[in-house]
């Protein structure tokens, strides 16, 4: 009984990955998104910025706006 169970949850749990392997390389056309806020364009647009980008600015009032805080690599 024990190893029914698990031979069927295994079979699963195996469909649903590659469920998502053939998401992300047919949908999205072998592109993954950008998941760094720097990078990632809609949340930038939403107003969203890098949590490093504004920590280093409210220490350091010195810096200028276009000035990048190095781990995104942009003005955020």
């Amino acid at each position: 009984m024990f190893l029914k169970i698990l031979l069927i949850s295994v079979v699963l749990l195996s469909l649903a990955m590659l469920g998502m392997m053939l998401n992300i390389l047919v949908k999205k056309k072998g592109k993954f998104p950008a998941y760094q806020i720097g990078h990632n364009r809609a949340m930038h647009k939403k107003g969203i910025s890098c949590v490093k980008h504004d920590e280093i600015h409210s220490h350091n009032k010195r810096l200028k706006d276009s000035e990048s805080c190095g781990s995104c690599g942009s003005c955020c």
